[in-house]
């Protein structure tokens, strides 16, 4: 009888020590599944906000090429309004020059 108790008691050790070893590898296997998801999510995480910055990048580039397309345009047309404001400023005072030598003319023409 105590040879049957201590068998029984083998076995029960046994199999609380195979139940405990089942539980251990399940306890690792998840821990490194999820070590291994945490390091997927983490790369994903990195190389999505890797990606939105040179998207961003290149938006930015693009709008700072366009704002100095803009620019030069908009130099060209003050260059140019510049030069037509010159222009009829140079044609009205030439006009007043003409006008005021027809009068000294007359005034001449009069005496």
């Amino acid at each position: 009888m105590v040879t049957e108790r201590t068998e029984k008691m083998g076995r029960a050790t046994e199999e609380l020590a195979e139940v405990a070893r089942d539980s251990y590898r399940v306890v690792v296997d998840r821990t490194f599944a999820a070590r291994e998801s945490n390091a997927r999510i983490t790369r994903t995480f990195f190389e999505d906000t890797v990606e939105a910055l040179q998207q961003e990048t290149e938006l930015n580039l693009r709008a700072a090429e366009e704002l100095a397309e803009q620019a030069r345009r908009q130099r060209e047309a003050f260059r140019e309004l510049t030069r037509e404001s010159s222009d009829a400023y140079e044609e009205f005072l030439g006009s007043l020059s003409g006008y005021y030598q027809e009068e000294v003319d007359r005034s001449e023409s009069r005496r």
